[in-house]
């Protein structure tokens, strides 16, 4: 796998009526075996250039990048994420993130400034799940989380030595014997 910078992405953008907010994107390349993922970061100072730019960012990807794409997995693989050191509302968020049209989309606000613009945060937050191996976890004999859960289930499968039938009559109140108490 490889990550890196996509002039294409760009250049396919690159018109005369994307002049305003062209500098404000970059382009990833993700290379997997077979197809590519593709994520488009922008960079905007706030909250009102978040809400002038990203129908129109959105529509340049799709007329002008998506639609040039071969295969339907890359097609359907374009990240479009709009990177902010200001705190953006909950409310634009949810609009931006929940619109469906031509990419995914992801609005990521209060970023100091090692994480805007940087590629390794981007790639790493996007792209990979992390899983602290070192934090211990507790493995709970099954049994034991059995009794702490459900003690009269507990006591009816303890013994093994039992039949299935002693079993259940423990568990619904019956004693070691199956008989009702």
């Amino acid at each position: 796998m490889s990550f890196e910078e996509y002039k294409q992405g760009v250049l396919a953008l690159n018109c005369e009526d994307n002049t305003e907010w062209i500098n404000k994107v970059t382009c990833w390349i993700d290379k997997e075996p077979g197809y590519n993922i593709y994520i488009f970061q922008v960079i905007v100072e706030g909250e009102n250039d978040l809400e002038k730019y990203y129908e129109t960012i959105t529509a340049a990807i799709a007329t002008e990048f998506q639609i040039n794409l071969k295969k339907t997995i890359e097609k359907w693989n374009i990240y479009l994420v709009f990177e902010c050191k200001k705190r953006i509302s909950e409310e634009l968020k949810q609009k931006i993130e929940q619109d469906k049209y031509s990419t995914r989309k992801m609005v990521w606000d209060s970023l100091n400034e090692k994480e805007l613009g940087d590629k390794d945060y981007i790639k790493d937050r996007l792209l990979y799940l992390y899983i602290d191996a070192k934090s211990p976890v507790e493995e709970i004999p099954l049994l034991e989380k059995v009794k702490s859960i459900d003690f009269n289930l507990y006591r009816a499968i303890e013994n093994t030595d039992k039949d299935i039938n002693t079993q259940i009559a423990i568990y619904l109140g019956g004693d070691l014997n199956g008989q009702k108490d």
